[in-house]
């Protein structure tokens, strides 16, 4: 299904997890228990996140889900600095990890100011881990409560919601964004609706796995590791 949309605004990938893609386009991701996939992958940038199975208590509904646990960044800066950003959901400190080779681990907590490097901005405020990349991209990862979460089904239980920001025409890129979000960044102004959950049944599992919203087939996302790129999809990145 298609429909026009004016301009691109920022995006989210929340809760179980559900896509709201640019340019107004919908779509549910299942994924695969314990599995990292590509949400996006752009000139010397990647988003990944690492899905795990998850149950959720929806008022008097019981849906067999999965979750976003972790959200994995690596940029390379102006200067051609390789930073691997790690933000986890289920830990059971709320600091972000920051890697660099021939660096000391970085762990910046809520209390910690900014890392800059560059022309990155690394924070983590109010359970909020955010990544700039000046006049590219910002990437904010909230730690957030299971929806419902007075039933003892979710109580406390956390996952993490997504929001991504292109603060540049990301969709005229000479390098075309890709990955299971950022590929609705084509240039067109169309939004494109993929499949959804929408069976309301006392108890159900989800299976949508954004088809129609992407190409090729939902397990080409999947990666080996938290910091690889979708080479497989985009080598030109």
């Amino acid at each position: 299904m298609l429909f026009r949309s004016p301009t691109s605004s920022p995006g989210t990938i929340r809760k179980d997890p559900h896509l709201y893609l640019p340019h107004g386009g919908r779509a549910d991701f299942r994924g695969e228990h314990n599995a990292v996939f590509c949400m996006l992958s752009a000139k010397n940038v990647s988003l990944n996140v690492r899905i795990e199975e998850a149950d959720f208590q929806w008022n008097h509904r019981l849906v067999h889900g999965t979750k976003m646990a972790a959200v994995y960044v690596v940029v390379q800066t102006n200067s051609g600095r390789r930073l691997h950003l790690e933000y986890n959901a289920t830990s059971k400190d709320k600091h972000a990890a920051v890697y660099e080779a021939t660096h000391p681990t970085i762990f910046l907590g809520e209390d910690d100011a900014p890392l800059l490097v560059d022309n990155v901005k690394v924070t983590v405020q109010s359970k909020k881990f955010t990544v700039r990349i000046d006049g590219k991209w910002l990437f904010s990862a909230t730690r957030s409560a299971f929806p419902f979460g007075k039933l003892e089904a979710n109580r406390k239980k956390q996952l993490i919601d997504l929001q991504v920001q292109a603060l540049y025409d990301a969709d005229n890129d000479v390098v075309a964004p890709h990955g299971i979000f950022g590929q609705a960044y084509d240039g067109d102004s169309t939004g494109v609706h993929g499949k959804r959950d929408l069976d309301r049944s006392a108890e159900t599992t989800t299976s949508a796995q954004a088809e129609g919203a992407i190409e090729g087939h939902w397990s080409d996302y999947k990666l080996e590791s938290p910091d690889r790129k979708s080479t497989r999809l985009n080598s030109s990145h």
